[in-house]
């Protein structure tokens, strides 16, 4: 088969691992087939090395005009030119100007959450622009031939909520990326963490999104500046440098007193997330909702307690794998994060539960091989 990678929507965080990830695996496990990525311009995926059945065919520009003008009508001869039998989109929506089989990989989990206002902190009018994506998004989720989820549950609701039906409808379970592992050494990234100051240190690995909630640790330091008997819980973030969305979290931070408990150290490459999760102590998700999250089996391969947000997705992801605190409560996460720093058997048992956790889910192989048995059902026969 001629296969046509749509990873134009991978542009930073966790989904640009996924797709690193796929890339690595179909290297040693895709042979059979020729596949051509498509990707956004200026991301690491835009810069993969091929080989002999992988190729990078396009790299569409970073912007909205460019990348709808390429969903509708530039891919026409794209796939044309390539005589590709089919799209897989990795985290996205379908292109609409593909006439071949478009399979599509599903993570915008807050489409089968009605119940959960997913928007309501945003302004007005950029609410009501999420909440007009959302909807085409899920026009275009629609018209996919196959979609593919990552929890049971999602795939459950998608059928049982949107009307999709079953027979187009899978799950894969998530894996932990091949690139995060306890011997993979990245300098850059550790000598500058060698540089943050001393501490238990409470790492937060994401690039911002409202619902990602890291407006919360200010206030959780704050929390810890009532009862931290040790004085030295520090919280490392991931921002990009002078961005607005770190300046009003550092500004809450300095109007709280606890600025110095919070430190930026900027995106951090994908080649150095493992030295990341290594020098520091415990691993935070404040999230108000996943699909999955990177971080989950990050924290649980790099032997990293994990903290996260005590929601029904969170638990039915997560299992004993985790401690939880009271969702958007500063107060709860405060007190769970000082029973991990002063208790070392509670810290060594979660630990050994996230380690037992990650062997449920399948390797990155078997992953790969199970996305590639739902594509080649579409192939011809």
């Amino acid at each position: 088969m001629n296969i046509v990678l749509n990873f134009v929507p991978l542009k930073s965080g966790g989904g640009v691992q996924v797709g690193l990830d796929f890339i690595e695996q179909l290297r040693r496990s895709g042979k059979r087939h020729q596949w051509f990525l498509v990707a956004t311009e200026g991301t690491p995926l835009s810069r993969t090395q091929e080989c002999r059945h992988f190729q990078v065919v396009k790299r569409v520009g970073n912007s909205i005009c460019s990348r709808l003008w390429f969903e509708y009508f530039g891919c026409r001869n794209l796939i044309a030119n390539l005589k590709a039998d089919l799209v897989y989109t990795q985290f996205g929506p379908q292109w609409p100007g593909a006439s071949v089989i478009n399979i599509v990989g599903c993570a915008y989990s807050n489409l089968f959450y009605p119940e959960i206002d997913f928007w309501g902190g945003l302004p007005f009018l950029k609410r009501v622009s999420r909440i007009c994506v959302d909807m085409m998004r899920m026009s275009r989720l629609r018209r996919a031939h196959h979609v593919i989820f990552e929890t049971e549950d999602l795939a459950r609701r998608a059928v049982s909520l949107t009307g999709l039906k079953s027979e187009r409808v899978s799950w894969v379970k998530p894996s932990i990326s091949s690139l995060v592992a306890l011997d993979k050494v990245h300098a850059p990234t550790r000598e500058l963490f060698e540089e943050l100051p001393l501490g238990f240190k409470v790492l937060l690995l994401s690039t911002y999104n409202p619902n990602k909630n890291i407006e919360l640790l200010p206030h959780i330091a704050s929390a810890l500046n009532e009862r931290d008997p040790y004085n030295d819980v520090l919280f490392v973030i991931t921002l990009p440098p002078r961005s607005d969305n770190l300046e009003r979290i550092m500004r809450a931070a300095r109007e709280l007193g606890v600025e110095k408990r919070i430190v930026n150290v900027g995106p951090i490459q994908h080649e150095g997330c493992s030295e990341a999760y290594r020098a520091c102590d415990l691993v935070i998700l404040p999230s108000q909702l996943e699909s999955f999250s990177n971080t989950i089996a990050e924290a649980w391969m790099m032997q990293r307690p994990l903290l996260i947000s005590d929601i029904d997705w969170a638990r039915s992801l997560c299992g004993t794998g985790a401690a939880y605190f009271q969702y958007r409560n500063p107060q709860s996460a405060a007190e769970q994060i000082l029973r991990l720093r002063k208790n070392n058997a509670c810290y060594r048992n979660l630990v050994s539960e996230g380690e037992r956790m990650l062997h449920t889910y399948p390797e990155p192989v078997d992953r790969f091989k199970q996305y590639l048995e739902i594509i080649e059902q579409y192939g011809p026969h």
